[in-house]
């Protein structure tokens, strides 16, 4: 997926002939006209790492509103969330087109968001959430921000070892490409797309207790093979034109995290952050030592704060820089 070339929209972009040559644009009525992309909506597809709830909770850590910035650390409520405090990654994106869900409105004076994504969602669930968008059609002014699969790599992990791992692998290789299409069809019918691919799961605090608890220290692998499965075969899928659709590579980014954390500004790339369940998870809720940005993880299988954050630069920095 191409990330060169300015922050453009091409109106006649699904008109192939159109843009050819000189001849061919005046055929269609006067050239094609580029405009600044400036999306409309921001609509969120996938899973609980792409969602907030009704009230702004997230499946990360949540931040206290600060009630006093004077002082050194600011002064914080002991009872009031601030929702755009540890923005997930899809707020990123929605933030840097002065956009925001209709979940955590923050300053906006209205809704411009909409999060379609459900916790344990998987890629078979997509369509639907498609389906459920509200207010308009889908249309070349709303930008689709999606992640889903991790569920699916879960599901297909748990039936290991009582099937092979090359049977589960090509299993996640067939999801994976099914969800390619949707994302396509998707981005056909209009939107701009910018999909991330999952964050590689053999790095999570659960492959890491996997290992122990069942004396095979390959588990980790079995669970980076589906991810890298499953990943793979939806980016080889994905329209490859540079236009319709943009490319994340959140797996790639979190094995760079976990090799270099301290170029992040993580500290810890082994344990969870979390002692309650999420999204509970607070600034008050977590083990000795462990603050919002020094943890990888949150909890067993979802990334914390830092982790987000970078993840919605690189998608907010691909929505920007690809020639939609």
């Amino acid at each position: 997926m191409s990330s060169s070339g300015g922050v453009w929209k091409t109106w006649s972009r699904r008109i192939g002939a159109c843009v050819a040559a000189v001849a061919a644009l005046a055929a269609c009525g006067g050239g094609d006209t580029q405009v600044e992309f400036k999306p409309n909506r921001v609509l969120a597809f996938g899973d609980e790492l792409s969602y907030l709830e009704t009230d702004g909770r997230k499946f990360s850590i949540n931040a206290f509103r600060i009630t006093d910035s004077s002082t050194n650390p600011p002064t914080e409520s002991t009872t009031e969330l601030d929702c755009t405090r540890n923005p997930v990654w899809i707020q990123r994106v929605a933030s840097g087109f002065g956009l925001a869900f209709d979940r955590c409105l923050g300053t906006a004076t209205q809704a411009s968001g909409q999060v379609l994504a459900q916790p344990g969602a998987k890629a078979a669930d997509f369509a639907a959430q498609i389906a459920a968008v509200q207010g308009a059609g889908l249309n070349e002014r709303d930008l689709a921000v999606v992640m889903i699969g991790m569920h699916d790599i879960l599901e297909l992990y748990g039936r290991y070892p009582a099937e092979s791992s090359a049977a589960l692998i090509e299993e996640a290789r067939n999801r994976g490409q099914a969800y390619g299409e949707r994302i396509n069809a998707l981005a056909r019918s209009g939107p701009a797309v910018v999909v991330l691919t999952v964050p590689d799961l053999g790095l999570t605090p659960f492959a890491r207790a996997q290992n122990t608890s069942t004396g095979d220290p390959g588990r980790s692998r079995v669970l980076s093979q589906l991810t890298e499965a499953y990943n793979n075969r939806m980016s080889v899928t994905l329209i490859n034109d540079g236009r319709l659709i943009g490319l994340v590579y959140a797996d790639i980014e979190t094995q760079n995290i976990a090799r270099f954390p301290s170029s992040f500004g993580v500290s810890n790339v082994i344990d969870a952050a979390c002692t309650a369940a999420l999204p509970d998870c607070r600034t008050d809720t977590l083990v000795t030592d462990a603050t919002s940005t020094s943890h990888m993880w949150a909890d067993d299988t979802r990334p914390g704060p830092p982790v987000q954050s970078r993840l919605g630069l690189l998608a907010e920095a691909r929505a920007k820089n690809n020639p939609f």
